[in-house]
């Protein structure tokens, strides 16, 4: 997808939520959100910037490809993101409007790599089953 870094296996975390850019998935715990293309395309354009502003014109480019288009077409995009999100135009929790500029995302985003999460339950029953007074070394190769 143009406009968006596709690097293998390397998710965006914010809230409840895992952003898979590669995958065009989304996942709210466990649950798959399903997103038309162009809406996804949004939300990733976002998450990537890291708490930047993505300007409008940049969005009309990357997911029009330069075609002309209304400034509702955009606004129903964000819309219909924010809705897929739990998020409105009145909470803007999670993306924010920067009126006659563009959007921001808003939440912390942990970036990981696939490979990370999948060890993620067996080290959690780990640590569930140590001795608490024992301090935790994490070794990376």
């Amino acid at each position: 997808m143009k406009g968006i870094r596709m690097m293998r296996g390397i998710e965006y975390h914010f809230e409840d939520f895992c952003l898979m850019p590669d995958q065009a998935r989304l996942l709210k715990g466990e649950r798959e959100i399903k997103m038309a293309p162009k809406i996804f395309q949004f939300l990733s354009m976002l998450v990537q910037a890291e708490n930047t502003l993505v300007e409008r014109e940049a969005l009309f480019e990357t997911l029009w490809q330069g075609r002309a288009v209304s400034d509702e077409s955009l606004a129903q995009v964000v819309a219909q993101c924010r809705r897929a999100l739990g998020d409105s135009a009145s909470r803007q929790a999670l993306v924010q409007t920067i009126p006659k500029r563009g959007f921001r995302f808003v939440p912390d985003i942990r970036v990981m790599h696939s490979s990370v999460r999948k060890k993620m339950p067996s080290l959690m029953v780990a640590l569930q089953e140590g001795d608490p007074e024992e301090s935790l070394y994490v070794r990376s190769r």
